[in-house]
């Protein structure tokens, strides 16, 4: 038993020799340099001294640091509400028996596999101020409320938030799909039999036999929603005047101000917040479980 066991360990090594390459030693670099004044200037010949929490004060007592981090938490929780409704609905549409409904889901699917740089080309040209949507609207007598939906600042953040979750919709619907599928079919012949009707089997049968999925995209979407970059990069870099900056665009310009200590501390504050929302997240599951 103790020479397989040894054994066994060979076999996980490599995998664990690479996550704490590849993971943890750069999360714990991250912590050590978000407590100095590392930055490019320091690299002429000065190292960096350690300030303590000097980098926290700063982005904790100056508003429009602070705001970035409760812009961020936002971002997340509402795509996050809003990504897993439509795609639960979807998945319901979807798991009837008609013909199309392959295709269907095919379709719904093929935004979560393009490029983000696509997306953002896309999405820069339909809201642009004499993009597509405006034109419908135009048509549709709605003139007065076209406007440059990306560069402007009461929109942009609404509109980085649509073209996110029109991306990953498609991938939840799956995941849902694979739950409804794995649910016994017997407990709705039973239900017939009961006369329950569509919303009663829904509440009853459907809803609680897909808490796991539903704790999975959760999960997901919440870590995903926190550490977005790519697609606001893309569609606005922040802008306007901040409206749309998150956490890691935020970390992606100080790191290219070679200010590392700043951004390693914001990178360090993003680490919390998911680890915060994985954890609550994770103990509603080992709730529903009991």
């Amino acid at each position: 038993m103790k020479r397989n066991k040894i054994y066994n360990a060979w076999f996980s090594a490599p995998a664990l020799l690479m996550y704490v390459l590849l993971f943890i030693t750069p999360v714990v670099l991250s912590f050590v340099y978000s407590l100095t004044n590392w930055n490019a200037v320091k690299l002429t010949g000065e190292t960096a001294k350690f300030i303590g929490f000097r980098n926290f004060e700063k982005i904790f007592q100056d508003p429009k640091l602070l705001q970035i981090i409760l812009r961020t938490i936002w971002f997340a929780f509402v795509t996050t509400i809003f990504k897993n409704i439509i795609s639960f609905a979807l998945a319901l549409a979807l798991n009837e028996g008609f013909k199309s409904k392959g295709a269907l889901r095919a379709i719904f699917f093929l935004p979560s596999m393009l490029s983000p740089l696509i997306i953002g080309l896309i999405f820069g040209s339909l809201l642009m101020k004499e993009g597509f949507v405006n034109q419908m609207l135009t048509s549709f007598g709605l003139g007065q409320f076209t406007q440059p939906w990306l560069t402007t600042a009461s929109t942009a953040l609404g509109g980085t938030m649509v073209v996110d979750i029109w991306k990953q919709v498609g991938f939840n619907m799956v995941i849902y799909l694979a739950g409804l599928q794995l649910i016994d079919k017997t407990y709705y012949e039973a239900a017939n039999l009961d006369g329950a009707g569509y919303w009663g089997k829904l509440f009853y049968i459907t809803i609680p036999r897909m808490i796991p999925s539903v704790i999975i995209n959760l999960l997901l979407n919440m870590s995903q929603g926190l550490k977005t970059f790519d697609i606001v990069y893309v569609l606005t870099n922040g802008g306007p005047n901040g409206a749309t900056e998150l956490i890691n665009t935020q970390v992606y310009k100080l790191f290219g101000q070679k200010l590392y200590g700043m951004s390693a501390a914001y990178s360090v504050i993003m680490f919390v917040i998911t680890a915060i929302f994985g954890i609550f997240i994770l103990k509603i599951r080992d709730n529903n479980d009991d």
